[in-house]
């Protein structure tokens, strides 16, 4: 009777699946007349997923023992990785400054306070109060924080610092494939 073993081995970058999904959403704000909300916090929340994804991943794969900095914020890993990498890090240039907004403006929405919103306007012509009266409900900051712009913006931003990380990790970056064997007695 002949027996056999399955072997199977895959490539995983776990910040593919965010960056794709992110672009899933951002491309959805072109494709459509309204931009929904929802398609902003998706796209924002996904690149920004995709950020702490990228600097585990590539972290891993360019620094010895790179577990003891696991628990690190996003900032310093960046900053170990870039060191490690000999990327020119600076906070203020692209695409750092636009990845550095994006992770505030994440922990503001992952970290959400409870707040009373009011608004009252100073005394006013009757038909101005009425116009002002009728603008819709008070926002809070993180309702009005998403845009459009914003989101892209970051998106390409963690693109283009994912393009930089593979180029500087070169050669030593594994590459993205399956392999699949079927080991029959043995061999």
């Amino acid at each position: 009777m002949d027996r056999a073993k399955v072997v199977k081995k895959r490539v995983f970058f776990p910040h593919a699946m965010y960056l794709d999904t992110a672009e899933h959403f951002c491309a959805e704000l072109d494709r459509k007349e309204y931009v929904s909300w929802y398609d902003l916090m998706a796209c924002m929340t996904t690149t920004a997923f995709s950020v702490e994804a990228i600097l585990n991943t590539f972290g891993q794969i360019a620094i010895k023992d790179f577990g003891d900095f696991e628990s690190c914020t996003p900032l310093a890993k960046m900053r170990i990785l870039c060191e490690e990498l000999e990327i020119n890090f600076e906070k203020s240039r692209s695409p750092f400054n636009s990845i550095l907004k994006l992770l505030k403006l994440r922990n503001k929405f992952a970290h959400p306070k409870y707040k009373v919103l009011s608004f009252e306007s100073d005394e006013l012509p009757l038909e101005e109060a009425q116009a002002l009266y009728h603008e819709g409900e008070i926002l809070h900051e993180l309702e009005t924080a998403l845009k459009p712009e914003l989101v892209k913006r970051s998106l390409k931003a963690v693109k283009e610092f994912e393009l930089m990380l593979k180029r500087a990790i070169g050669d030593n970056l594994p590459r993205q494939s399956s392999e699949w064997k079927l080991l029959i007695n043995g061999e």
